[in-house]
């Protein structure tokens, strides 16, 4: 029987992993005085989404450092992606200062499943790889921050998705068993660290992550949800199916 669902936050719940991309192609337009263009930047992040921001920027950094303007390094002791990091959280923390645009990027029927399990009575999680404090920030924003028994963010644990490492945590947490738990997820990454917890999950996906992960076929089909607007009755028609 089914008793908690856990959510993940970027591209489930909200859609920040868009303003993360463009954060993050802006922060690169800076960085090489325009040599690299943001567009680039946003298409080249659909591969990365759902890894932590310190993997995010190595990777990015290997596929564009070489067009950073070397006037731009203030410290001989701070490396580029720590550069990027920190030009791009500036930008980041730019766009959640403006009330106004984040709920915009909200998703409405993943939002409206949270409200509906919580009026049912299941335990529910969110396990994201964000730090404390933006999640505080950005939970704030879209009124969610009383709406979950428990919050685990990248502060709390030692490895990143894809390792189960926070969905392990969270089932402890919850205190249920593997076997009691459903995750909404969006990315691969976010899918793996499930599967490897042992955890059914349901990959509901955005513009940014739909092509991987229905390509990665990592999950039968029958779990990835492409059009949102038949989640719910998806979900509690799988949870009653289980309760047998």
């Amino acid at each position: 029987m089914i008793k908690a669902i856990i959510f993940d936050l970027d591209g489930t719940l909200v859609q920040t992993e868009i303003l993360k991309a463009h954060s993050y192609g802006r922060a690169l337009e800076q960085l090489s005085n325009g040599r690299v263009n943001e567009d680039n930047v946003v298409n080249s992040f659909k591969e990365l989404v759902g890894l932590s921001r310190n993997e995010v920027a190595k990777k990015l950094i290997e596929q564009y450092g070489d067009n950073i303007v070397r006037d731009h390094i203030e410290s001989e002791n701070e490396s580029l992606p720590e550069l990027l990091i920190e030009r791009r959280l500036n930008i980041y923390h730019n766009i959640l200062s403006d009330p106004a645009i984040l709920p915009k990027y909200s998703c409405r029927h993943n939002i409206k499943l949270l409200k509906t399990v919580m009026e049912k009575r299941f335990k529910t999680g969110l396990a994201t790889m964000s730090n404390c404090e933006q999640v505080k920030k950005v939970l704030k924003i879209i009124k969610l921050e009383d709406h979950f028994d428990c919050i685990i963010t990248r502060d709390e644990v030692n490895n990143a998705k894809p390792d189960p490492e926070i969905y392990l945590k969270m089932l402890e947490k919850l205190k249920v068993d593997k076997k009691e738990a459903i995750i909404i997820e969006d990315s691969v990454s976010g899918i793996k660290a499930a599967l490897a917890a042992g955890i059914i999950v349901f990959a509901v996906t955005n513009s940014l992550t739909r092509d991987k992960v229905n390509n990665s076929r990592i999950i039968d089909s029958t779990f990835i949800i492409n059009d949102r607007r038949g989640l719910i009755k998806k979900i509690l028609l799988f949870i009653s199916h289980t309760a047998g």
